[in-house]
C-alpha cells in the first residue's frame, strides 16, 4: 500500500505552472530523490507533500488527505530550501527548542546527532559564529532529530564537503534501516546513486521515474 500518493498535481503561480500534472506513489520506508537543476520544481514538490501550499489535485499521507487547513497527518522533519536557526543559540540551544515539543528526546539524544554529523566541539557555540556548512548540519539534525515517519532534505549536501556527504549517506541509510521514508532533493547525480530506492527526475514541474 502506498504512503504518499500524488494524483494529477498542478501549482501555479502569476499565471506560469510550475508544477504540471503530477503523479507518482512512494511506499513506506523508501528513499525516494528527485533530481533536477535549480527552479525545476524540486522544492515545490516537497512543500506540497508537506501541505505548506495549496495545489490542485490529490496528496495523500498515509490514506490521509494533506491539506494546508488541517493538522498534518504523520510526524515529519525537514529542512526546507535553508536551515531556521536562532543564531543567538548555541546548536544544542536550537535542537533543544525542539525537542520540547517531541516526546522522549534526551540530551544525549541531540549531542549524539551532532556529534555524527561531525559538529563535535561546536555543541555549546552560538550558530551565529558557524560557517555555512556548519549550520547546514544542523539544518539537517532538526530534520532528523525524534522519531518522525517521514524526513524531507531539500538539498542536503549544500554547503558540506566530501567527508560530510559521506558521514549524511552513512546517516541516512541508518535512519532508513528503522523504515523511516524520506524524501530528497538535489542536483547532485553521485549522491543520489549511493541513497536512492527510488529516483525520480524534475524538470520543468513534470517529474519522471528515473531510468538507470
Amino acid at each position: 500500500m502506498s504512503f504518499i500518493k500524488l494524483e494529477s498535481v498542478s501549482k501555479q503561480i502569476k499565471g506560469q505552472l510550475l508544477i504540471k500534472n503530477v503523479t507518482f506513489q512512494i511506499n513506506k520506508g523508501e528513499i525516494a530523490t528527485f533530481e533536477g537543476i535549480n527552479g525545476s520544481g524540486k522544492t515545490l514538490i516537497l512543500k506540497a507533500i508537506l501541505g505548506l501550499i495549496k495545489t490542485n489535485g490529490n496528496i495523500s499521507i498515509n490514506d490521509q488527505q494533506v491539506n494546508v487547513k488541517n493538522k498534518y497527518p504523520i510526524s515529519a522533519g525537514m529542512l526546507i530550501e535553508k536551515p531556521s536557526l536562532i543564531e543567538q543559540l548555541t546548536a544544542f540551544q536550537n535542537l533543544k527548542l525542539l525537542a520540547q515539543l517531541q516526546d522522549k528526546i534526551s540530551d544525549d539524544d541531540i549531542i549524539k546527532l551532532l556529534i555524527s554529523l561531525g559538529l563535535d566541539g561546536h555543541i555549546h557555540q552560538k550558530v551565529k559564529h558557524f560557517s555555512l556548512g556548519m549550520k547546514q548540519k544542523v539544518g539537517i539534525a532538526q530534520a532528523l532529530l525524534g522519531n518522525n515517519k517521514l524526513i524531507v532534505l531539500d538539498e542536503p549536501t549544500n554547503a558540506l564537503d566530501e567527508e560530510s556527504v559521506a558521514s549524511l549517506i552513512n546517516i541516512i541509510k541508518d535512519f532508513n534501516t528503522s523504515q523511516t521514508t524520506f524524501l530528497i532533493t538535489s542536483h547532485d547525480s553521485n549522491f543520489i546513486n549511493q541513497i536512492s530506492t527510488k529516483p525520480f527526475i524534475v524538470r520543468n514541474g513534470v517529474i519522471n521515474a528515473k531510468i538507470s
